[in-house]
């Protein structure tokens, strides 16, 4: 299509009969050979105000708002619009989608202008798309203006940056605001949306102010029934509904769920002998901390906790010397250390004593911690794992929890004024129980001998 065709047919989309909204997806049909499936079309028709979708993973959410801000770009004039994420790397899933479609049709490359520093940029015919962060509580995006603002998962922004950053960006040109997320408790964004189910209220030109929607992941028809099954089935409840049905929970920065743990708690003793293997988790402290030893007894696949050890204030000598102990008493074949920072040199210390045991060490990322603490979050929806009545293992499964930092990254860790060494020593034996349990026979017999034996 010739520039001169381009430009006629977005002229043609302004003169025609029909909202701005439907000569969008037009236009994306024509020019991209796009074409949204039925719920990503009832959102992107919503010319409403504020929208507010609450998603399912894999919806199709970075696609949709990629093709409604360069539809956008390409059907208004003189707009400015911006992307905004908790993250940079999540900005930029839309904006580099956008710039991808702008390049790959040739008459429209010729109008296009990329800037990436300080900041992505992208300009065509006039009009404006650029990407930002939410982070340091939106100090970046103070004072600039736009006609549309698209904010990628919204439930991880801060409110404030909502509500005295965002929408005072948009006062000035009675802009419009537009949030997509998978929910994350009942916050700002569970407020929005609920303001969208209730709100009738309209405009001048009869544009609703406010619309929200729900989409879960299997309203996308191109995502197999087989992979939301497998997701049910790999995923608890919790973060199933969450992640997949797009529900709004009570108290949903709770990693472990109360009737889970109930459920996981068990009479009665048990010894090491009771079990196929036994293995360890050891989370390293000295003042305001304490250092936790988890042991873990193994069998057909489930965990089941035996011994708790949790002590501070003793030097670090005094500290092996204590695990090391812990560890022979309770026949330990196989231990995962935190490695990280000081326990680097804990867990040398604990190899060169321990030479009849495998003994491994975690280095802890907000990744890796998060993927740690998921598995143990499913061993307790799957009722794989019991543990004693143990008040303080009990307490601080109760309040451990997910917070949103300032930067907008999510952190896994207490309750203010709550420990969490436990649950990470937990954590990090069943994750060696999964790794090591039944995947080296040497571990369930021949290392349990020289144990023995020693």
């Amino acid at each position: 299509m010739p520039a001169t065709a381009l430009m006629r047919l977005s002229a043609d989309c302004r003169g025609m009969k029909m909202t701005e909204a439907r000569k969008r997806l037009n236009l994306a049909r024509a020019l991209w050979g796009w074409r949204a499936h039925p719920t990503q079309e009832e959102w992107l028709l919503s010319e409403a105000q504020t929208k507010v979708a609450a998603c399912g993973r894999r919806w199709g959410k970075t696609e949709a708002a990629a093709i409604d801000a360069a539809t956008t770009a390409l059907v208004r004039r003189n707009c400015a619009q911006m992307i905004v994420s908790p993250t940079y790397d999540q900005s930029r899933l839309i904006f580099d989608q956008i710039e991808r479609l702008m390049l790959s049709f040739g008459p429209i490359r010729k109008r296009v202008h990329v800037v990436r520093t300080p900041y992505p940029k992208l300009t065509v015919f006039g009009n404006l798309i650029t990407a930002r962060t939410a982070d340091e509580d939106g100090r970046n995006l103070r004072g600039h203006c736009a006609d549309r603002v698209i904010v990628d998962e919204a439930a991880y922004v801060r409110d404030s940056v909502i509500n005295e950053v965002i929408r005072p960006m948009l006062a000035d040109r009675d802009g419009q605001l537009v949030m997509i997320s998978t929910p994350f408790g009942k916050n700002h964004f569970y407020r929005a949306f609920l303001k969208g189910m209730r709100d009738e209220e309209r405009k001048a030109d009869g544009k609703r102010r406010c619309a929200s929607f729900t989409f879960p992941s299997w309203t996308n028809p191109h995502i197999s029934a087989a992979y939301i099954e497998e997701q049910r089935r790999d995923l608890s409840p919790r973060q199933f509904a969450v992640e997949y049905e797009a529900q709004f929970l009570d108290d949903c920065n709770a990693v472990f769920e109360w009737e889970d743990i109930e459920h996981a708690v068990v009479s009665g003793n048990r010894h090491s002998g009771d079990y196929d293997v036994v293995v360890a988790g050891v989370d390293w402290a000295r003042y305001g901390d304490y250092t936790a030893v988890v042991t873990v007894g193994v069998n057909d696949g489930k965990c089941e906790v035996v011994g708790i050890d949790r002590f501070n204030g003793i030097g670090w000598t005094r500290q092996t010397d204590r695990v090391v102990e812990f560890l022979r008493t309770h026949r330990v074949c196989t231990v995962l250390t935190d490695r990280t920072s000081v326990g680097d040199p804990l867990t040398e210390q604990l190899q060169s004593r321990l030479w009849d045991m495998a003994v491994e060490g975690y280095t802890f990322t907000n990744s890796s911690k998060r993927e740690l603490i998921d598995e143990l979050a499913l061993r307790f929806a799957h009722g794989t794992v019991s543990i004693p009545r143990d008040e303080q293992l009990i307490k601080e499964l109760q309040y451990f929890e997910y917070e949103l930092t300032d930067s907008g990254n999510v952190r896994l860790g207490a309750r203010s004024g709550y420990h969490d060494d436990l649950v990470i020593a937990l954590a990090l034996a069943c994750k060696q129980a999964k790794c090591a349990g039944y995947t080296s026979p040497c571990l369930a017999g021949g290392m349990r001998a020289s144990i023995e034996e020693w």
